[in-house]
C-alpha cells in the first residue's frame, strides 16, 4: 500500500465515519492484515478486556474516553504499558490524541483532521518514520510530494 492510497483510504473513512467501526476502519486504512482486524473486533486478539479498550500487542493500545481529561488518560496508558505497543490513542470523537512510543512523537488534533496527519501511523503501513532535523522544512515537503508524485507515476505505469 502506499501513501496517496492510505490518504485515500482516510478520507473515505472520515467520509463514511462511525465511533462503532472507527478503530477497525483506521487499521483497514492502513492496510493490516483483515483477519487480524476480525479477531481484534471479535475479542480473540485483543489483550483489553474492558469495554471500549484495544491493546493489541506491540501495535496500539487505543481507548474511548468520554468521563476523564484525555490528557491525564493518554500519559497515564504511557507510564503502564505492558504489552510493548507502537503507539497509544485516546480519543472521545471530537479531539484524537496519540503518541508513538518509539519515536515519541505525539499527535493532538481534531478527529476530522485525521487524514492530514496520515504520515503519523505510516509504520502500520510498512514504512518507518524518518527524521529530518538538519533538513529544510520544504525541502522534507517537497520530497513528500514527490514520493506520492511517484506511487501514482508508478501505479498509471
Amino acid at each position: 500500500m502506499n501513501i496517496a492510497q492510505i490518504e485515500a483510504n482516510l478520507n473515505k473513512m472520515m467520509a463514511s465515519f462511525s465511533q462503532k467501526t472507527f478503530i477497525f476502519d483506521l487499521f483497514t486504512s492502513y492496510g493490516l492484515p483483515k483477519a487480524s482486524i476480525t479477531r481484534i473486533q471479535k475479542g480473540n486478539l485483543n489483550l483489553s478486556k474492558v469495554k471500549g479498550e484495544i491493546c493489541w500487542k506491540k501495535k496500539v493500545f487505543f481507548k474511548e474516553e468520554f468521563n476523564n481529561d484525555l490528557y491525564t488518560t493518554i500519559l497515564l496508558i504511557n507510564e503502564n504499558l505492558k504489552h510493548d505497543e507502537r503507539f497509544i490513542i485516546v480519543t472521545d470523537y471530537k479531539t484524537f490524541l496519540a503518541i508513538d512510543t518509539k519515536t515519541a512523537d505525539k499527535l493532538d488534533i481534531p478527529i476530522k483532521d485525521l487524514p492530514k496527519h496520515y504520515d503519523f501511523f505510516l509504520p502500520w503501513g510498512g514504512m518507518e518514520k524518518v527524521n529530518h532535523h538538519n533538513e529544510n522544512p520544504a525541502d522534507v515537503k517537497a520530497a513528500e510530494k514527490m514520493a506520492r508524485l511517484f506511487d501514482e507515476i508508478k501505479k498509471d505505469n
